[in-house]
């Protein structure tokens, strides 16, 4: 399948092989055992719905193959690293080792800021079986543009949360706001989105923080986003989230909503609540895309 997605993207061959090299070598041995049907003893990831740690897409608009993965390997889920924490790191240094301009200032922040410290991995293994189904904490994906790739990570401060007794809302906008005082262009955007995130809050709100992801580039560069749920299936609740509760009114907006909802309408989507209430999303073990 990667292989035909290349081809169908146009990529020529050299940059083919190139990346099939580099998942082949780099990639693979991250992404644990083989799953197999009744298998108990492999680490679930959230990435996908049968909890594989591998996701590939396609960049349709430009024409970019890329994929997603959740580092894995033997420490995995063991006493050296229960809530796969540390994994990533031998990771990343597999892909910096081949491209050496990969930036990691906003990965060593936000890592830090939202993912387990030792003693809160220790906390919430002596505390017992956690009642969330999201174990997931970082992610890396790779878009493949020539012969070359660019980094991203995901992160979720899900575990986080719950040794810190913090919300996921308050991890990811602090860490944000933090990274803000350097680079102070972010604020607007930010202060924006944390303005709406409140506005939905509250016990009976059917919207989330769920992530965030960042481009493992120059920060001047580099994209921070941030991913709300929104469990309300329904084009009310989809307008709301597309124009952050009517704060973005432009054509460019208004046009980009008409889109969706010739999709939804083409599609038939029924409107419906999906997991009706948090904890419904915490028995999932694994699930699709959440967020």
């Amino acid at each position: 399948m990667f292989a035909k997605m290349l081809r169908m993207a146009n990529y020529d061959i050299h940059s083919q092989y190139k990346h099939l090299a580099i998942y082949k070598k780099r990639v693979i041995p991250f992404l644990g055992v083989y799953p197999e049907r009744d298998s108990n003893d492999r680490w679930l990831s959230i990435l996908t719905r049968f909890g594989t740690p591998f996701e590939l897409s396609l960049n349709c608009s430009d024409s970019v193959v890329r994929y997603t993965y959740e580092p894995i390997n033997s420490s995995t889920g063991t006493a050296d690293d229960l809530f796969n924490t540390h994994s990533i790191w031998k990771s990343l240094n597999e892909l910096v080792a081949i491209q050496p301009d990969v930036n990691l200032e906003w990965f060593n922040h936000f890592k830090q800021e939202l993912t387990l410290s030792s003693a809160e991995s220790k906390f919430l293994a002596e505390k017992g079986p956690l009642k969330t189904g999201i174990k997931t904490q970082n992610k890396l994906a790779l878009d493949l543009k020539g012969d070359r790739f660019v980094l991203k990570t995901y992160i979720y401060p899900e575990l986080k949360a719950i040794a810190s007794g913090k919300s996921t809302d308050e991890l990811i906008f602090d860490s944000v706001r933090k990274v803000s005082l350097q680079h102070n262009s972010i604020l607007p955007a930010l202060s924006v989105l944390e303005e709406y995130a409140k506005s939905r809050s509250g016990l009976n709100s059917t919207t989330s923080v769920r992530l965030l992801s960042c481009d493992l580039v120059k920060p001047a560069i580099s994209r921070i986003k941030i991913y709300i749920l929104e469990r309300m299936v329904s084009l009310p609740a989809m307008k709301d989230l597309w124009t952050l509760g009517g704060r973005f009114t432009d054509p460019a907006t208004v046009a980009g909503f008409k889109l969706i909802e010739e999709l939804l309408l083409a599609y038939r989507v029924h409107l419906k609540l999906l997991f009706p209430d948090e904890k419904g999303i915490r028995s999932l073990r694994y699930g699709g895309r959440v967020a």
